[in-house]
């Protein structure tokens, strides 16, 4: 497939409320070919509503996903990220030492 061919595939938006729209159609994460360097991302990046990852050297996508705060406006759940099993034990062991030396301190 020539590179001419990849670029007449890219995404084509009307503006920032249709990139909006289609992103939050694709449950709030859009992957194409060179959509990164369509105006109206870029806009809409700039004004905080969207964030771009540009295609590395793996893929020849760009992804386009929106932020926390557009995800609930356009109706998507927002994401809930667990914790990591370091801040879990980390977590653990604070509340441990705090346990500890608040009984300390009751005791005498």
């Amino acid at each position: 497939m020539s590179i001419e061919k990849l670029f007449e595939e890219k995404q084509q938006f009307q503006g920032i409320d249709d990139l909006i729209q289609k992103v939050a159609a694709n449950s709030g994460e859009l992957s194409g070919i060179a959509i990164s360097e369509d105006k109206f991302v870029k806009e809409a990046e700039a004004l905080g509503l969207v964030k771009v990852r540009e295609a590395d050297g793996w893929s020849m996508h760009d992804t386009v996903q929106l932020t926390p705060r557009s995800r609930v406006k356009v109706g998507l759940p927002p994401i809930v990220r667990r914790p990591s099993v370091v801040s879990t034990v980390l977590h653990m062991a604070l509340a441990f030492v705090a346990k500890l030396f608040g009984k300390s301190k009751s005791l005498s």
